[in-house]
């Protein structure tokens, strides 16, 4: 599809960044290039190639011409810790690192061998090898129930499935789209490869948080923009943002949506179409979408996840995989094209056949998401919760038994428990049991520090508790209250 581009319009702009603009058929011959120097280096069908995930233009043009060498890319976020960056490196065991030595944050030394794309590519010589629907497109890790994080392999069937139905509701008639979130979370595929398939540039955002580059005034409004609702909870504490201005459709997705969100926003969403876009890692980026009106939604506790996207299937099922009655609650089961392969390791995890699931097809591959959804009178679901341990924290779902584990290692800790509170930017909390006498805001700070050391930012606890112990409540749930705060 980005190839076609290339081809139809070759000068139309591909990728943007301040006063750098690439077109499309030079993104595609630099892709070509990267192609060329991958396979000098050994790269072979169905290898894997790291990809260091800064926004630039190179970053883009090696993921693009990773798949023209016929391998698939793993992006590490730069912010990463080291000690993830080691383990990521560890499990997928890429043949070479690719990176834009002209980014602002190299990669790591000790990474093994290593591509600049801005400096040591050759002019090209040979043609793309197009991969097939069954070749791995990309592997993105996220965390795990065993305390260690899992790749999730995304194939090019998903991903194109994915693609063409998002570039159907969401390309419009505007300006591409705004990259600005960490390349190494599955929210970004979006504001990636959707716009670069339907012809429309990437405006690549710097910073994560640039509002000034978000928000500035523009000539032709974007297509689309995807924000979690953290985002969009930041970026109204900082300064009441005017997406009227800028996009012509805002989708909302990696959180709960919750409609007073909205309502704050008020005549700042004059004009702008929205979607509500629901969706694990494991079933490609998104795999059930709402289009709705503001007034449509007022009143209810969340914004419906709607209905699934194309060649895609949704049970509600029990715990033995039966449909419930109809107004029931349970478990949301996705079957079809938007389903992943599996997990880089063969650990099953929640992949089952879809044969399996009462009322599924036979021969297909179906994912227990672990989130409790029910069946509105008029067909749509609409997201509850969780049946298990698993967090939400602005986008990034993370396990309860990660964050323990690390906790665990820390000298004097004997038990640690964590919960999300919401508020301008969703944040965990911690309460740990340590041993009798220790100082408080010594343990939170070692708590801290060891997190830090190995799990993404925006998961590390903003504040962590000390308490005696962790009692559990009526319900059987942990009882957080009480202790000191540090």
């Amino acid at each position: 599809m980005v190839a076609a581009w290339a081809h139809r319009t070759p000068n139309a702009p591909a990728l943007c960044q301040g006063e750098v603009a690439v077109g499309f058929r030079d993104l595609y011959n630099r892709a070509l290039c990267v192609a060329d120097r991958l396979t000098k280096l050994g790269i072979a069908p169905g290898d894997r190639v790291a990809l260091w995930g800064q926004r630039t233009p190179g970053v883009v043009c090696a993921a693009l011409g990773t798949w023209f060498a016929g391998a698939a890319y793993v992006p590490i976020d730069p912010t990463y810790p080291r000690n993830r960056v080691r383990t990521i490196l560890q499990l997928a065991d890429p043949a070479v690192l690719a990176y834009d030595g002209e980014g602002d944050s190299p990669p790591p030394p000790d990474t093994g061998a290593s591509l600049d794309v801005a400096h040591d590519l050759e002019p090209r010589a040979s043609r793309p090898r197009l991969s097939e629907a069954s070749d791995t497109a990309y592997v993105i890790f996220t965390s795990g129930s065993t305390g260690v994080p899992r790749g999730v392999v995304v194939e090019h069937r998903s991903l194109a499935n994915y693609v063409t139905w998002c570039g159907a509701i969401a390309a419009g008639s505007g300006s591409g789209a705004p990259l600005f979130g960490s390349m190494g979370f599955d929210h970004t595929v979006t504001s990636w490869w959707v716009p670069l398939a339907h012809g429309k540039p990437v405006e690549i955002i710097a910073g994560t948080w640039d509002q000034a580059a978000l928000f500035a005034p523009r000539s032709r409004r974007w297509s689309f923009m995807k924000v979690t609702p953290s985002h969009a909870r930041l970026f109204e504490r900082l300064s009441q943002a005017d997406y009227g201005a800028v996009t012509e459709r805002l989708l909302c997705g990696g959180e709960m949506l919750r409609p007073e969100l909205l309502e704050q926003l008020g005549d700042r969403l004059a004009g702008v179409r929205l979607v509500n876009h629901y969706g694990p890692t494991e079933a490609t980026v998104g795999c059930c979408w709402k289009e709705f009106r503001l007034d449509d939604v007022r009143g209810r506790s969340s914004v419906p996840i709607g209905r699934p996207i194309w060649n895609t299937r949704a049970y509600v099922v029990d715990e033995d995989l039966r449909a419930v009655a109809a107004g029931a609650s349970g478990q949301l089961v996705v079957a079809g094209a938007a389903v992943a392969r599996g997990y880089l390791h063969g650990d099953g995890g929640r992949f089952v056949d879809e044969s399996e699931v009462e009322g599924g097809e036979p021969g297909g591959r179906a994912y227990c998401t672990g989130d409790v959804v029910e069946q509105l009178p008029d067909g749509d679901l609409t997201f509850l919760g969780r049946i298990d341990d698993q967090l939400n924290v602005g986008g990034h779902r993370i396990e309860r038994e990660e964050l323990r584990r690390h906790a665990l290692a820390v000298p004097g800790i004997a038990e640690a428990a964590f919960r999300v509170v919401e508020g301008a930017v969703d944040a965990v909390h911690a309460t740990v049991v340590a041993e009798p006498g220790a100082e408080p805001s010594d343990v939170a700070r070692a708590v801290r520090r060891a997190l830090r050391a190995t799990l993404p930012p925006a998961v590390v606890p903003k504040s962590v508790e000390v308490v005696d112990r962790l009692a559990v409540n009526s319900h059987g749930k942990l009882d957080l209250s009480g202790g000191t705060g540090a």
